[in-house]
């Protein structure tokens, strides 16, 4: 729950400690880089690649890992829909279409997405826990995720593409 809370706000300094032994501390510096650092390590956080884009009056950030550093499973795959953390098929099944055919089999993308969209667009009443949200437009919904992650994801690949000599040149 701590670690949530502090990626949902990475405006906030989270300390946490257990038995005088310093657990999580967050710089609360409002980079949400900083908070995934600090939860889930500087490997995780090397290998993300930020995303930023808005798709019909919804706005998608956050950041995603690069194809070649996938999990073996889903539990590294973070969702807040206006702040509140979430579990959503529907975001999870949008991450991982727009990794299509760059993902081997069984492996999962790592992210921490935030999606923001006006109030009267979600429902948060679905489950009484309010982890489970309804959209009212599933597509749009849908689309922004995807579009904003495949653009975060060519953007990545773009540096590598231009580093890359012709082939023609490396004969010379």
């Amino acid at each position: 729950t701590v670690q949530r809370l502090a990626l949902s706000h990475p405006e906030v300094a989270v300390r946490v400690l257990r038995d005088g032994q310093e657990q999580l501390s967050t710089p609360g510096d409002g980079k949400l880089l900083s908070a995934i650092y600090a939860v889930m390590g500087r490997q995780t956080a090397q290998e993300m690649t930020p995303v930023d884009g808005s798709w019909d009056k919804l706005s998608v950030t956050g950041f995603v890992t690069r194809p070649a550093a996938t999990r073996g499973t889903r539990g590294s795959q973070i969702f807040f829909v206006n702040g509140r953390h979430v579990r959503s098929k529907l975001m999870t099944a949008a991450l991982e279409q727009a990794y299509r055919n760059q993902l081997l089999q069984g492996r999962f993308p790592a992210c921490v997405l935030h999606l923001t969209l006006p109030e009267d667009r979600v429902d948060v009443n679905v489950h009484p826990a309010k982890t489970v949200v309804k959209f009212v437009s599933d597509k749009t919904a849908f689309d922004a995720v995807y579009y904003t992650v495949m653009d975060a994801l060519n953007r990545a690949e773009q540096p590598a593409r231009q580093e890359e000599k012709p082939f023609y040149r490396t004969m010379t």
